[in-house]
């Protein structure tokens, strides 16, 4: 005989789990709590220091400069366009075709020196018919004075009548004008057949050779091109645009330096010899001439050249790098730097530009701390964090202006071309 189980514990095993249930979803409700807290203040304290780095970042670092004083003399360097003291393309004064040329590109040539021949069969013809005419002119000249004279002497014994006699004698006399301008006439034929030959107009360098063995050549005044183009190199002038604010310090007799791409190596002394006395409105520049002995030849007529002048510098200026200096519409700031690392713009004038260096006078004094490369948004009050002095700060600041001054000769020397 069975008997069954007591349906209590049962019962209890039932009210007992939802129980169970309740406390588990709490304890995980717990969890998820504290996991969530935990990221947000794990994700807060990541902000944070992502501002306070974005904040470090923010400061700009600069580097700082003194500045220096003037009173010396600072090179000024230009572009120079290398020219011959003289030079002249020779044309033909005679149209025909050349027969011959003797002198070609770089022979050295003397005054008068025949450089090429022409055939001019036209001008042959019309030489050979003025000389004829004037050999016509001459026999009716003679005709004319012989006439003249009997006609004289029958005008005596009253045998005709005095408007004949005046008539003959009249055309003696325009006989005789007839043969002076056919013999002028004759002397220009020959003139111009002398022009058969074309010489050198003065010593130099033949430069170029535009002909060749039978080319038509025209002796018109619209010719396009010339036979040879000479140039006296013995003695070289150079040409430089200087800028207006230098323009005052250009006087005859100063010296200068030039350098050529071609010899790195070597430098050629220049003296000032003239200005235009006039500013290009266009360029705002004085053209400048210079002369160069140029007895061994290596200056050559349409060289670049590297012309460096030295010039004085007003005591009272100080030098800075041209990229220290800020430029806010008509205003000129340099950005200096306080004890407690803060910017204060200060104002002043440009007394020099030098390219790489600029003279400033006014608004500094020595002991300022000079930003070398500033933002063009730095303002007053701005922090940065200033870098320290590099260890060999001369040799720095030579590189800097050497690497300066060849970027401007460059951009000018493009400006030119």
């Amino acid at each position: 005989m069975s008997v069954d189980p007591p349906s209590e514990p049962d019962e209890t095993a039932q009210k007992r789990a939802p129980v169970r249930v309740g406390r588990a979803l709490v304890l995980l409700a717990v969890v998820a709590i504290g996991v969530a807290v935990s990221g947000v203040s794990a994700r807060r304290s990541d902000e944070t220091k992502l501002a306070k780095w974005t904040l470090a970042r923010a400061i700009p670092t600069v580097a700082l400069i003194s500045p220096e004083h003037g009173g010396g003399t600072r090179q000024l360097v230009l572009p120079g366009d290398i020219d011959a003291y003289y030079k002249a393309v020779v044309y033909a004064q005679v149209s025909g075709y050349v027969r011959k040329w003797y002198k070609d590109i770089g022979a050295h040539v003397k005054a008068g020196d025949v450089l090429a021949t022409i055939d001019t069969p036209e001008l042959d013809q019309r030489l050979a018919q003025a000389r004829e005419q004037l050999a016509k002119a001459k026999a009716n000249e003679a005709l004319a004075v012989v006439t003249a004279e009997r006609w004289k002497s029958l005008r005596a014994s009253g045998a005709v009548s005095l408007q004949t006699a005046d008539e003959k004698v009249a055309d003696e006399t325009a006989k005789v004008a007839e043969v002076a301008a056919a013999s002028a006439n004759l002397d220009r034929m020959k003139a111009l057949k002398a022009f058969a030959n074309v010489v050198a107009p003065f010593d130099g360098v033949i430069t170029q050779r535009n002909i060749d063995i039978g080319s038509l050549v025209s002796g018109s005044a619209n010719a396009s091109s010339g036979l040879f183009a000479i140039a006296d190199s013995h003695e070289m002038r150079i040409y430089v645009k200087v800028p207006q604010s230098f323009a005052a310090d250009m006087h005859a007799g100063m010296k200068a330096q030039l350098k050529l791409p071609q010899y790195p190596d070597r430098e050629f002394e220049a003296t000032l010899t003239t200005t235009s006395q006039a500013i290009d409105a266009k360029s705002r520049s004085l053209l400048v001439e210079l002369s160069a002995n140029n007895a061994d030849g290596a200056l050559q007529p349409g060289a670049f050249a590297e012309v460096s002048f030295e010039l004085p510098e007003p005591a009272a200026a100080f030098r800075l790098p041209a990229t220290a200096i800020i430029f806010r519409g008509s205003l000129v700031e340099v950005a200096t730097v306080d004890a407690n690392n803060r910017v204060v713009m200060k104002k002043v004038s440009i007394a020099r530009d030098f390219g790489a260096e600029i003279g400033i006078i006014g608004g500094l004094s020595a002991t300022d701390r000079v930003i070398a490369s500033p933002l063009d948004s730095v303002d007053n009050g701005d922090e940065v964090r200033v870098l320290p002095p590099p260890a060999d700060k001369a040799k720095l600041s030579s590189e800097t202006k050497s690497l300066a001054n060849q970027a401007v000769v460059q951009a000018a020397r493009g400006h030119a071309e």
